[in-house]
């Protein structure tokens, strides 16, 4: 393949004999498949993940002949109104890149050369800090490589037996190791029996972390059991509620969840934006279920951002493959509350 008949990523990273893997940035740190990254490049499906109408993407390459040298490209481009590829975005980037580095990418010995090669590209940008930790976490565990030298001693924390107060030495980038590597049915098991009793500032660093992971049942019950204690309460922590659907919110335990999102929205602290935001932005797959979409809209119309929130959380949603309809179903209902025909007649003013 040459250079000129080039025309995706994708095809760049094949011509040049590179190995990659493509995570989304954005709604959380997830590894695209090969189908969902080809069939987003040639605009054919709309992006799976968008965020701000963005695709943020990191893409991890090396070269088969020297597995231990990898370099990554923080990458995002604009979206259309169905949530397609700006392919006019893209050529410009690839443009870029083949002009800075070349085909034969991985022929170059000097490695900073292909990392700095976008250094002041449009297209790039710098993670915050903990998805940079939740990034290299995923990474490490999905091609096999050991995780970082923290490892060892936050795995220890989360332990039986060990000291929760003694949290202060924690690195951030060993707990989202931890999150990443809950495969291991003991260290699972053990983490469910000390996670009542982690202290605040440690249990909100594994829930954010958690968020990328797929956490098992036994931990997703004591998540929502958390949640339950939680809306008992005269006054619940909103921002342990937040963690807590945040952390259970890519579990395979589909139906613990619903239940505990559902017991959310049904309480009267779910007018709370953060909390709505957490569930569209974290859960948004609970929309595509009628009566929690209905039952989500009808709070979102009643949150205490006002009307804003209700605009900017209903459009980011709308936004998200799949998840339109419903929604459009919700807003069209005859049966709709006042509270509702009032926020929409607003928003579509």
């Amino acid at each position: 393949m040459t250079i000129n008949k080039i025309e995706t990523l994708s095809e760049f990273l094949h011509s040049s004999g590179a190995k990659y893997r493509v995570f989304d940035m954005g709604r959380r740190v997830v590894k695209l498949t090969p189908d969902e990254f080809i069939g987003f490049e040639a605009a054919k499906d709309p992006y799976p993940y968008p965020f701000k109408k963005e695709a943020l993407i990191a893409v991890i390459f090396w070269d088969q002949k020297k597995p231990e040298h990898h370099y990554v490209w923080f990458l995002h481009f604009p979206l259309d109104e169905q949530g397609l590829l700006i392919q006019a975005a893209r050529d410009e980037f690839l443009v870029m890149l083949l002009d800075r580095v070349g085909e034969q990418m991985l022929a170059e010995d000097d490695g900073k050369k292909i990392e700095s090669a976008l250094k002041d590209s449009p297209y790039t940008f710098k993670p915050r800090e903990d998805r940079m930790a939740a990034f290299n976490a995923q990474v490490t565990k999905s091609i096999g490589l050991k995780p970082s030298q923290f490892y060892d001693y936050a795995r220890s924390y989360f332990s039986e037996g060990s000291d929760l107060n003694d949290w202060q030495s924690l690195g951030m980038q060993g707990v989202a190791d931890v999150a990443a590597r809950l495969d291991d049915m003991e260290e699972t098991l053990s983490l469910i029996s000390v996670l009542p009793s982690v202290p605040e500032r440690p249990f909100m660093m594994l829930s954010i972390f958690l968020e990328n992971a797929q956490p098992a049942v036994g931990l997703v019950e004591v998540f929502t059991q958390q949640i339950t204690m939680q809306l008992q309460e005269k006054e619940p922590d909103i921002a342990r509620i937040c963690a807590c659907l945040g952390a259970i919110s890519n579990s395979p335990a589909t139906g613990l969840v619903d239940l505990a999102v559902k017991h959310v929205l049904q309480h009267p602290c779910s007018h709370n934006i953060n909390i709505l935001a957490t569930i569209s932005g974290r859960i948004w797959r609970v929309l595509e279920q009628d009566f929690l979409c209905k039952l989500y809209i009808e709070q979102l119309a009643q949150n205490d951002a006002g009307q804003q929130g209700f605009n900017q959380l209903l459009a980011d949603a709308m936004f998200i493959p799949g998840l339109r309809a419903h929604i459009m179903k919700v807003l069209r209902a005859p049966e709709r509350s006042q509270e509702l025909t009032k926020a929409v007649g607003e928003m579509f003013a």
